[in-house]
């Protein structure tokens, strides 16, 4: 079985993790950790924390080859964009097919997929004209 053995300046950081950090994923895996160092096994905490034994290794090897920062979330997960801010060119034909057609979307959004070959919702649209 597999424990995390904490001195007591890991402990006392993962401590004030648990109790005082803004994310409470964080908080979560930090007291996973102290747990570990409890002697609680990985099958067990992961029943506690309804997860697969994997996702607890990972939490344990992201600890101790990152620290703090490891608990953390990784960057990158999730649906990509459609529209990339930085592609200036469709940026720019968007806001010259919404400035031609602003009350009606879904001719502005038939345009650009066919011109672009995109997979362009309304919606997509609307969340990317309110964050530009």
């Amino acid at each position: 079985m597999r424990y995390i053995e904490l001195d007591a300046v890991a402990r006392q950081e993962l401590e004030k993790t648990y109790h005082t950090h803004a994310k409470s994923h964080v908080r979560q895996r930090a007291q996973c950790l102290l747990l570990s160092d409890h002697g609680y096994s990985v099958p067990t905490l992961a029943d506690i924390y309804s997860t697969r034994t994997h996702t607890i290794r990972e939490w344990f090897n992201r600890w101790e080859s990152e620290g703090i920062q490891g608990l953390e979330i990784r960057p990158g997960r999730g649906l990509k964009p459609v529209i990339n801010a930085e592609n200036i060119s469709l940026v720019a034909h968007i806001r010259e097919e919404v400035s031609l057609n602003p009350h009606s979307l879904r001719d502005v959004v038939e345009r650009i997929n066919a011109r672009w070959g995109t997979t362009l919702s309304i919606g997509q649209l609307k969340s990317f004209l309110k964050k530009n």
